[in-house]
């Protein structure tokens, strides 16, 4: 039996693979309808999960949030930069392992930069996300300045690092470029 989480995990998936498909065949003219129809999902369900056609096209990194999460549940008690970085090796080594989703998608994108909204969206998510890891427990309001700056440098050296991978057309590792990206933040990330 399939679990709340897979199916809808499966149903993101199926409407990113729908969404590059229907990019690639109609451009900006692909619309919600289209991309439902080819996912095999109603309208609706598109609106259950995204605001807009522009969010279908960054489901994956959406999805790496879960991933990142899960990988550092076994590492809440480490430093910072130690658990950011395990949590990037572990959306890293998912990336690397089927690259050509990532890679179609960005291309579709880069095509298409008004669907770059998107991208900002889940870029906010993400600062959102690493900001809370830094911030922890904290009420302080110069420490949530202090970790909002930090997730925002750092998800600029994971969206770095994604650009070189993707100049490179997956051919190296991402990891690599995560770790070393991240290895520039070291003496901010170890205060």
């Amino acid at each position: 039996m399939v679990t709340r989480a897979e199916h809808r995990r499966q149903t993101l998936l199926a409407l990113s693979e729908a969404t590059t498909r229907e990019l690639q065949a109609r451009g900006l003219d692909a619309t919600i309808d289209d991309i439902a129809k080819r996912a095999g999902v109603a309208r609706r369900t598109v609106y259950r999960w995204v605001d807009s056609r522009d969010d279908l096209v960054f489901i994956h990194p959406r999805l790496w949030i879960e991933i990142f999460d899960e990988a550092i549940e076994s590492v809440t008690d480490a430093p910072l930069r130690d658990r950011v970085l395990h949590g990037s090796r572990a959306v890293s080594a998912h990336i690397d392992a089927d690259p050509t989703p990532v890679m179609e998608a960005m291309a579709v994108a880069l095509a298409h930069p008004s669907l770059m909204r998107g991208y900002a969206t889940v870029s906010q998510e993400w600062i959102d996300r690493m900001s809370t890891e830094v911030l922890g427990t904290s009420t302080d309001p110069d420490a949530r300045f202090r970790a909002r700056v930090l997730g925002a440098a750092i998800m600029g050296v994971i969206d770095a690092a994604l650009t070189s991978w993707l100049e490179h057309g997956g051919a190296k590792p991402l990891v690599g470029f995560v770790e070393s990206g991240l290895e520039l933040l070291a003496p901010i990330l170890d205060e």
